[in-house]
């Protein structure tokens, strides 16, 4: 079971790891962080530069809630599975909770890397691949 809350604690960093050539996610988009160290390169319009500033606000807001829940219910997991004889039920349960909350983070770094390459034009996005 150790394994498995191992699992869930480090999955949220598989968005974030791009550059590897066997991800087809990291390849399809761009990090925030790629666009803005870049964003003379590929001429970066001010309107864009505060658009991926407001997403990425409201963006790390969400992940800090979630990312609290999620340690909540994993300090839950935790205390159940460290009992004697495990309530199966209880343990899967706890398990879902996790999993849904995980599942909510990971679908707001997809919103967030949809919303960032939808504001860049197709001359910008393809100086990022170059640039990857």
């Amino acid at each position: 079971m150790l394994i498995i809350l191992c699992i869930v604690v480090n999955s949220t960093a598989i968005i974030a790891q791009q550059n590897k050539p066997d991800d087809p996610i990291g390849q399809a988009f761009f990090s925030p962080d790629l666009v803005m160290q870049n964003q003379q390169a590929i001429n970066l319009t001010e309107g864009q530069q505060n658009t991926i500033s407001k997403e990425m606000q409201n963006a790390q807001s969400e992940f800090m809630t979630l990312q609290w829940n999620l340690q909540k219910e994993m300090e839950k997991f935790k205390l159940l599975v460290e009992k004697e004889n495990l309530a199966e039920t209880q343990v899967l349960e706890q398990m879902e909770r996790m999993l849904a909350i995980e599942n909510k983070i990971k679908k707001r770094q997809i919103t967030l890397m949809v919303r960032i390459k939808n504001l860049l034009n197709p001359e910008q996005q393809d100086k990022l691949r170059k640039l990857k």
